[in-house]
Formats: C-alpha cells, sequence, structure tokens
C-alpha cells in the first residue's frame, strides 16, 4: 500500500513565506537591539570618580525601553536609581534630589562621595550637610541651577575637557 502526503505542497510555501515575513521583522529587531546598546553604553567620566551614564541598554518600566541616565560607579553600579532633579556635581561629590514622591523632602536628598559612599539626608542630616558644604562650587560654569542627569550628560559630553567613554552597563532594568 502506498502512502500518499495530503498537503499538495502548501506546507512548503506557506513555510517559505513566513520566512520571508520573518526576515524584515528579526533585521528591525537586530537594528533596535544595536542602535540601543551604542547609544545607551556610554558614559562621562567624572573626576570624583564617578561617572554619568545610562542605567541600562533597555528599561522596560518606561515609555518606548528609553533607559535614564544616572551617576554610576566605575563597575556600572547606580549610585542613585530614581530620576534626579537638581543634580549637583563637583570635583569630590555629587549631591542632588530625587523626582521620587515623598511628603518629606529630606527623604530624597542625597549625596555621595568616593570615599564615604551614598548618604541620605534622612538617614544623617549632618552627614548630608557637611558633604554638601565641603563639596564646593557645582556644575562648572552652568548657569542653569536645576539640571537632570540625561541634560548634564549630554551638556558634558560635549566638551572636550570630559572623557567620554563605553562602561559596563546593564542589558535590562525594570
Amino acid at each position: 500500500m502506498k502512502h500518499r502526503d495530503s498537503d499538495n505542497g502548501n506546507d512548503g510555501v506557506l513555510g517559505a513565506l513566513l520566512g520571508l515575513a520573518l526576515i524584515p521583522i528579526v533585521i528591525v529587531a537586530l537594528w533596535v537591539v544595536i542602535v540601543f546598546n551604542n547609544s545607551y553604553r556610554t558614559c562621562v567620566r567624572l573626576e570624583n570618580g564617578a561617572n554619568l551614564g545610562y542605567e541600562a541598554v533597555f528599561d522596560l518600566g518606561r515609555p518606548y525601553l528609553k533607559p535614564i541616565a544616572v551617576p554610576r560607579l566605575e563597575d556600572g553600579t547606580p549610585i542613585v536609581r530614581d530620576s534626579l532633579w537638581s543634580i549637583k556635581v563637583t570635583p569630590t561629590t555629587i549631591y542632588g534630589l530625587s523626582m521620587a514622591p515623598s511628603i518629606d523632602e529630606r527623604v530624597y536628598r542625597f549625596a555621595w562621595r568616593n570615599d564615604l559612599g551614598l548618604v541620605l539626608a534622612a538617614d544623617d542630616p549632618a552627614e548630608y550637610e557637611r558633604l554638601v558644604a565641603e563639596a564646593g562650587d557645582a556644575n562648572w560654569d552652568i548657569e542653569i541651577n536645576n539640571v537632570g542627569t540625561q541634560w548634564l550628560m549630554n551638556e558634558l559630553a560635549e566638551r572636550p575637557e570630559f572623557e567620554v567613554g563605553r562602561c559596563p552597563t546593564s542589558l535590562v532594568t525594570w
């Protein structure tokens, strides 16, 4: 008895059409990964031992998967993870205010120095005030009083005195 296939060759045609349809999708996905990878692994090195860079290549918790810029350690670990506003950078210290919602503004004021680490105003108000007082003039000659990390990173990247490079960056965060 002879076995007969009943597909009449349609499976091969459907497979070929499916393959052709998937090629543009794969190309677009690869392009997105390559562009995001190149764009969001850059950082600006600061003389205080930190850098300004993106938290991750893809942020699943933000619109369009676009990550935010944060102050980070050399190994890529974010110093502060929330969206920041009023960030101040000096040769020794980074300090500022997070945009996270709070009844008490002190909860989201922070200062970081390489030798001391992160100090929150709510946890140690005296140490926070001392670090900010010792920090000195911030943000070089930038006349704007309140700047976020994204804006500051873009501004410093255009200045020849700052080293812009590729930093270790997580692939995904949320």
